[in-house]
Formats: structure tokens, C-alpha cells, sequence
């Protein structure tokens, strides 16, 4: 009995010590000049660095500061981290997570079982972020949330997260409401395409230069070039080019530096490509019963009569998987989990890497359970004009979703270096 009295004591005991620790380094730390004291917080985890901020409102102040980011960038000590916001039904809002980058290889599955520091964790979420429709861009450590649909009515709102203080903002709102627009950004400045009700040359697409906070007009000089086009599917910026995919599968882009528009190719082969990222001079995206698919980023520039010549990233195909982890002594299960992505990607994006990241969810057998799993594969091209192989860098489960999350979906998926 005595002994089991003493246990709570022992632990706030060391609580006590830890306080007391952090109180007396944060005391030692305030004695530093402000370069000293940048240089010793940059080579913390960013993990330990919030810890660290609760101990006083001035390291607060400089740990969320771009001096403090600046320094952890010259002295190579950044980390990834993967930003994923949710629908998570009931809740009327989304939610947004942090994930850290990284992850054990396919061998390491044991070790990948027992660890919650990949596990999607809470930041502050807007109560009032549109709940659908919404488009999304990152620049400078921020992530901009632009229109959306609120109760059935598209939005000009636009929401900022400070990436580095994980703080809500808004900003101007846009010109014109909007709803699954194109959105992405060229030379510094935010550029929105489409998504609006009443097509025109005067409201379809404008600009946000985040250093005057002010949005622009863009003026179509043809309209034939994106006639009644008022649904984004997909864009993407190659080379400073912003290519934009409506309902019809009818490309178009955009030259800011030239002012210039110009049509592209058609994507009119049967089936259903979303996501899609460029990386390198290559395109991807996933299509239909989970595949992966490339084709060369420079097709998009071709003649209007051809089509995009898309093809399946090789060695990730539902026997290679099987095969793959048998092979490494991976269990059964894990083998299955990973055929089932098969059939169920939730959202495709790319990483600071140049690797592609895939987000799905996994029914676990026999338990009615629910998981949100991410993996990151690497790609390389195997010779010039010859195919596209997918290496598995890492993949592990980030989250649970209980037994009745079937409609969980992953809005958005984003890379930071912080």
C-alpha cells in the first residue's frame, strides 16, 4: 500500500523538476544576446520548440518569428511537415491537422505500430471556414483558404494560416464570389481563375499581391479561349505557366509575366484524372480505381486535336505491392492495407521532395474501424520516352477515424519546410 502512495508523489515530484528545468533554461536563455539565443532555439524540433514557447510570451514572440524561421533555414535545421485540413461530418467546419514528414521504411512496420509522433495532430481551426468549395495556395510560410460555398451561396472571403504561429486571419475579400476556382501562385502574386456565376471578361479571373493586400482584375481578351467556363476540375503552374482544366476537359493557360492566354490541349480520354501536380517536366495525378498517372508536362502546350498520353506509374500496381512486402517479411495485413489503396486515394499532392504524397482510408477486417493512412513515393524516370517507376520512401497510418467515417474526406494536403 505504501508503495502505491508513493507513485503519485514520485511523478509530481518529476513534474516539478521539468517545470523547474524549463524555468531556469528559459531564465539562462533570457541572459543570451538575441543572435545567441536565435541560433541555440533553431536547432530544436518544432515540436520542442511550442513546448518551449509556453514558458514565456517573448519566446512565443520569437519562435513564431520569420527571423527565427530564417535562422533554422541557414543552419539547415527545418522540418517538413505535411498540413491537412478535413471533413470530418458531423461537424459543420473543416479541421485542420499537422503531420510530421517521415515515417519508417516498409521494413520497420513494427516500429511504425508503436509510434504516435506521425499521427495527425490538432492546430487551431477557423470556426467560420466555408465547409466545401474552397481553393487553397501556400506562399511564404502562409496558407491561403479562397472562397468557397457557405449554406448553398459562394463566397469572396479569403482566410490566411500563419504557418509559423498557427493564427486565423482574413484578408480583402476577392472581387467576385467563388466556388471550386483554380488557384495558384506566379512571381509572388495569388492568381484565381473561374468559379463564378456570371461569366464574363471582366470577373472571371483576378490576382492578390500579397505585398499591397490588394486583388486585380484580369481581363480575358478572348473569351472563345475559356468560353462558358465556369467549374475549375484542375490547374497547375509549369514554368510559370498556369494551366487550367474546366468541367469539359478543355486546357487553357496563362502567361503572367506576357500577359498572354493561350489554349491547350484537350484532355478528353475517358476517365476520371484529379489532383493533378507537376514535378520536374512531368505531370501527375491519380485516375480511376486508384492508379497513379504521368504524361510529359509539355503536352499541354500541343495543337487542340491531341490528347494528353497518360500513362500508369509502374511498380505500384496491386500484384508489385503484394509481392513487395512479401518479399521484405511484412505481415498480411499490412500487404492488404496497402493493395486497398488501391481503390480508395482521398487526395494526391506533392512534397518540397519532389516526391508524390497520397492520403487514403483503410477499413481494418474484422473490426469495423476506420483509418486515414499517407504514404510518400518517390518517382523515377527510367530513361528519356521510357516509363515512370514508383519506390514506397515511407507510408504508415496518421490517424483514427472510428467506425463511422465513411464520408471523412481530405480537403487539402500541403508541404511546408518550417
Amino acid at each position: 500500500m505504501s508503495k502505491y502512495v508513493k507513485q503519485p508523489q514520485n511523478k509530481r515530484h518529476k513534474k516539478n523538476e521539468t517545470s523547474l528545468s524549463l524555468s531556469s533554461s528559459s531564465r539562462s536563455l533570457s541572459l543570451l544576446s538575441h543572435d545567441v539565443t536565435l541560433n541555440c532555439l533553431s536547432r530544436l524540433s518544432r515540436l520542442d520548440s511550442a513546448v518551449l514557447s509556453l514558458t514565456s510570451k517573448s519566446y512565443s514572440s520569437l519562435l513564431v518569428s520569420h527571423d527565427f524561421c530564417r535562422t533554422r533555414e541557414l543552419m539547415g535545421c527545418k522540418e517538413e511537415y505535411y498540413y491537412v485540413c478535413l471533413s470530418i461530418p458531423p461537424y459543420p467546419t473543416p479541421r485542420w491537422f499537422i503531420l510530421r514528414r517521415g515515417g519508417p521504411s516498409l521494413d520497420d512496420v513494427a516500429v511504425a505500430k508503436k509510434s504516435v509522433n506521425r499521427w495527425l495532430r490538432p492546430i487551431p481551426t477557423y470556426p467560420y471556414q466555408p465547409p466545401e468549395s474552397s481553393s487553397f495556395v501556400v506562399l511564404d510560410y502562409v496558407i491561403y483558404v479562397i472562397g468557397g460555398v457557405i449554406q448553398g451561396t459562394p463566397t469572396s472571403d479569403v482566410l490566411v494560416l500563419d504557418c509559423l504561429s498557427h493564427s486565423w486571419r482574413r484578408i480583402r475579400s476577392m472581387r467576385v464570389a467563388r466556388a471550386s476556382a483554380a488557384a495558384n501562385v506566379v512571381d509572388g502574386k495569388i492568381y484565381v481563375f473561374g468559379g463564378c456565376k456570371e461569366f464574363d471578361s471582366s470577373n472571371w479571373a483576378e490576382v492578390f499581391d500579397p505585398k499591397t493586400q490588394t486583388w486585380d482584375t484580369l481581363i480575358l481578351p478572348d473569351l472563345e479561349i475559356c468560353k462558358n467556363t465556369s467549374m475549375i476540375e484542375k490547374s497547375v503552374v509549369i514554368e510559370d505557366k498556369v494551366y487550367v482544366v474546366d468541367e469539359e476537359e478543355q486546357c487553357f493557360y496563362y502567361m503572367p509575366r506576357e500577359g498572354i492566354w493561350r489554349r491547350g490541349i484537350r484532355d478528353s480520354k475517358l476517365g476520371n484524372r484529379k489532383d493533378w501536380c507537376a514535378i520536374g517536366k512531368l505531370l501527375y495525378c491519380y485516375g480511376t480505381r486508384g492508379k497513379i498517372l504521368w504524361c510529359e508536362a509539355d503536352e499541354l502546350d500541343r495543337c487542340e486535336a491531341e490528347e494528353l498520353n497518360w500513362r500508369e506509374v509502374e511498380g505500384l500496381g496491386i500484384l508489385q505491392f503484394g509481392s513487395k512486402a512479401c518479399k521484405r517479411g511484412i505481415e498480411e495485413s499490412l500487404a492488404w492495407k496497402l493493395h486497398w489503396t488501391m481503390n480508395s486515394f482521398s487526395r494526391l499532392s506533392s512534397n518540397s521532395r519532389g516526391n508524390i504524397v497520397v492520403f487514403w482510408k483503410v477499413l481494418i477486417p474484422g473490426t469495423g474501424k476506420l483509418q486515414l493512412w499517407c504514404a510518400e513515393i518517390s518517382m523515377e524516370r527510367r530513361s528519356q520516352g521510357g516509363g515512370v517507376c514508383g519506390t514506397i520512401e515511407w507510408t504508415d497510418a496518421v490517424s483514427g477515424l472510428g467506425p463511422n467515417s465513411y464520408t471523412v474526406k481530405v480537403l487539402y494536403s500541403v508541404s511546408l519546410n518550417v
